[in-house]
């Protein structure tokens, strides 16, 4: 049965996030004034690895039963592509980290939340968070170089990790591609995988069409704009495990849903990477 290989420190699996940085990232998301479409990529993600690395810790240990990337994507002033990996002591030809690693660069910060006293009521409390990647938006989207730059990682990982639970992409973007049509990059990338499965390519589309939030179609109709359209159809279909996480989280996905999501606030945004990521890490680790 496919996606259904063990995930261990000696046969680890591998996710790759690429972050749109283009100018449009500073807009506002849809219907949510304020709330700054590049501030949501980078909350999420961050949230995203950390609950990653909790799941693969074990008291003080942290075990490395994943292989973790991110390249973020925009132009300079004149066009010209700027691909660059977001974690420290990586490259865009080498982008990987273990999970160990990842934990290790994070930058920590203070941050005030509001949770349960334990009688009903909330109480603001100071809580520690870790940070990998800031807010940064400027110029053009060169998604189609992302894609191809990231097909040559993946086939490098796969090369070397020939057995292991196929790769998860996860893309965060408004969808407006500047150097092409990223389509037959995404389908490059989903014809990449290992004995047990072809890649897994997930995206989540922010825009500033205050439209209503779609989570996980299984059909493209009644999805606002083109763009949104195209990231749906560069999206993988759940696995049968995916649909079936997804259940657990209250969150409908009937069959050939794919792992797309527009408009998500926060809640959302963060909900489709924990699916994205959790359908790997409830696997049994060992």
């Amino acid at each position: 049965m496919p996606y259904s290989a063990d995930i261990s420190r000696t046969n680890p699996g591998c996710f790759l996030f690429l972050i749109d940085q283009s100018g449009s990232m500073t807009q506002a998301l849809g219907g949510q004034p304020g709330m700054r479409k590049m501030d949501q990529a980078a909350d999420s993600l961050n949230r995203t690895l950390n609950a990653i690395s909790q799941r693969c810790s074990q008291g003080m240990d942290v075990r490395d039963y994943f292989h973790i990337g991110a390249l973020g994507y925009k132009t300079d002033q004149q066009g010209g592509s700027i691909i660059q990996s977001l974690l420290a002591g990586t490259s865009v030809d080498q982008p990987f980290l273990l999970i160990s690693q990842v934990v290790d660069i994070a930058e920590i910060e203070e941050r005030e939340v509001r949770e349960s006293d334990g009688a009903g009521g909330l109480v603001n409390v100071t809580r520690n968070f870790p940070v990998w990647l800031r807010p940064d938006a400027e110029y053009g989207t060169p998604m189609c170089e992302a894609l191809d730059l990231a097909g040559v990682a993946l086939r490098d990982w796969i090369s070397q990790h020939p057995n292991a639970f196929p790769p998860i992409v996860i893309n965060i973007s408004d969808g407006m591609a500047t150097d092409g049509d990223p389509e037959n990059f995404a389908a490059e990338i989903m014809s990449l995988g290992t004995s047990d499965g072809n890649t897994l390519m997930f995206n989540a589309h922010l825009s500033d069409i205050a439209a209503m939030p779609v989570q996980f179609p299984a059909q493209p109709e009644g999805l606002a704009d083109e763009h949104a359209m195209k990231l749906f159809r560069m999206s993988s279909t759940f696995p049968p495990s995916f649909r079936d996480l997804a259940a657990t989280l209250d969150v409908v996905a009937e069959e050939n849903a794919r792992g797309f999501v527009f408009n998500a606030n926060l809640e959302a945004l963060v909900r489709f990477l924990e699916i994205g990521t959790r359908g790997v890490t409830s696997a049994d680790l060992h």
